[in-house]
């Protein structure tokens, strides 16, 4: 496979005047670190003008996006394309194309590893995987190589896709669900603009132990972490501002499955505030009591059910869902 992304972008009489470093920083968002690496390789910053190109070719739309291969070339289009500077001129109908090569000699050192990945979505700017429970997003002690991102790398190892490992967003080795990771260096950028409110796109379905009197309602309390505990989150009035808001799906004897909606994204808050109001996630090992029945359950029963984004480069809005983990499900 190509070890670069391929953005093209054919030049609208309403642009104006308008320079290829122009159209790269403002219309296809690349940054100014994005926009240098591009000019370091002689076919990152290219142009096809629009006298060169074929009747066929001339017919896509003035100031159309392409990405990919979604717009064919004629193989005599692509050989009339030429580099260009950053401060060129383009006319309208001129097709700009920008190269965004890998960057694999600073991957990093995670191993491939072959493993069981469920993948919820994937295209050429993106992949959504479903992560099971009590694993971890990250290579780590005692974790080196079989934590998502290594069955990740072998997936791509696999599939003759070359991607550094580059993960939008985090969840807890507890926690299952839907995990966001980035293909290309550009993409990557423009998703981390998003991780500011991801988790506001997010939806978690738990299980909390108890009857709710309450079926609905909003977690208000600060959360801190707790004195002399690397690990343990705690209500306090010194904590930062953490929100929850709860809705009972259903009802059970001795428990509920519960959706949960946050306006913050504090370490184990979820767990935090359950466990706040009474009703604290079944199997949870710090806040819950520790004689509580877990029904055989070995993590604490809390799941990224859903996720809603804007396409890092279309612009559409994506929303995915994760299918319920057995752990929880048999529970249900």
């Amino acid at each position: 496979m190509s070890e670069y992304r391929e953005l093209r972008y054919k030049v609208n009489t309403k642009d104006g005047a308008v320079t290829a470093g122009e159209i790269m920083r403002d219309t296809l968002h690349l940054s100014s670190r994005e926009v240098s690496r591009c000019k370091q390789f002689e076919d990152g910053v290219m142009v096809v003008r629009y006298s060169e190109t074929s009747s066929e070719y001339s017919s896509m739309n003035v100031g159309e996006k392409s990405f990919g291969n979604e717009v064919n070339f004629e193989i005599s289009d692509i050989s009339k394309s030429v580099p260009i500077r950053l401060i060129d001129l383009l006319s309208p109908g001129d097709i700009l194309i920008v190269r965004i090569y890998e960057d694999n000699d600073n991957a990093g050192d995670i191993v491939p590893t072959e493993g069981a990945i469920d993948i919820v979505y994937e295209d050429e700017d993106l992949i959504v995987l479903n992560k099971e429970g009590d694993r971890v997003v990250h290579p780590s002690y005692a974790h080196y190589t079989d934590s998502l991102s290594n069955f990740l790398a072998g997936y791509y190892e696999k599939t003759g896709q070359r991607h550094v490992i580059r993960t939008i967003g985090r969840l807890d080795r507890e926690t299952s669900g839907l995990v966001i990771f980035a293909k290309n260096r550009h993409s990557a950028a423009l998703l981390s603009k998003q991780t500011s409110d991801m988790s506001r796109r997010k939806e978690y379905l738990a299980i909390c132990s108890g009857v709710f009197e309450e079926k609905e309602g909003t977690v208000d309390t600060p959360i801190r972490r707790k004195p002399d505990e690397r690990m343990i989150r705690e209500v306090h009035s010194e904590g930062k501002t953490a929100i929850t808001h709860y809705k009972v799906e259903k009802q059970y004897d001795d428990y509920a499955l519960v959706r949960l909606k946050l306006d913050t994204g504090r370490t184990h808050q979820i767990r935090v505030h359950m466990a706040y109001l009474g009703h604290p996630l079944i199997g949870d090992n710090f806040y819950a009591d520790k004689k509580a029945e877990s029904y055989g359950l070995t993590r604490a029963a809390l799941h990224a059910a859903s996720i809603e984004f804007i396409h890092p480069i279309t612009c559409d809005k994506i929303i995915v869902e994760a299918k319920v983990p057995d752990d929880m499900r048999r529970l249900l």
